[in-house]
């Protein structure tokens, strides 16, 4: 996280980690209103799996077949570019369920926040697996 003169963050800091903190428990949860909530209509989101839009994304958090059992993240930055968009930046390590076993991943990850009617909404989030 940014740490400023004295080490205290901001508001939108705070709040922006704490937005990636939710959208990774909602992954674990299953939780897509979540991700229907904190996505822009035109987000991307990107990952060794490929590029997925909004549409696509909601109904596989949704449907939850490899859910996230744990997730960690260290490292956070937030980069505020405008009054209006951040990036924030970090290393997320997770566990994922699947078929033949709980897989532990790393990767560092990206995302581009915007705020439009005093909600900050995720643009584009890119992970690169480690």
């Amino acid at each position: 996280m940014v740490v400023h003169p004295g080490g205290l963050m901001s508001d939108v800091e705070k709040l922006l980690s704490a937005l990636e903190e939710e959208l990774w428990r909602a992954n674990r949860d299953g939780d897509g209103p979540a991700y229907d909530r904190l996505l822009r209509r035109d987000a991307l989101l990107v990952s060794r799996f490929g590029t997925a839009g909004k549409e696509q994304i909601v109904p596989l958090i949704e449907a939850n077949h490899n859910p996230f059992v744990r997730s960690e993240l260290s490292g956070q930055q937030v980069r505020l570019l405008s009054p209006d968009s951040a990036l924030v930046t970090y290393r997320v390590d997770y566990t994922a369920r699947t078929d033949q076993g709980d897989v532990d991943h790393a990767a560092l990850a990206t995302t581009v926040y915007s705020r439009e009617d005093d909600a900050w909404r995720v643009v584009l989030h890119q992970q690169t697996p480690l």
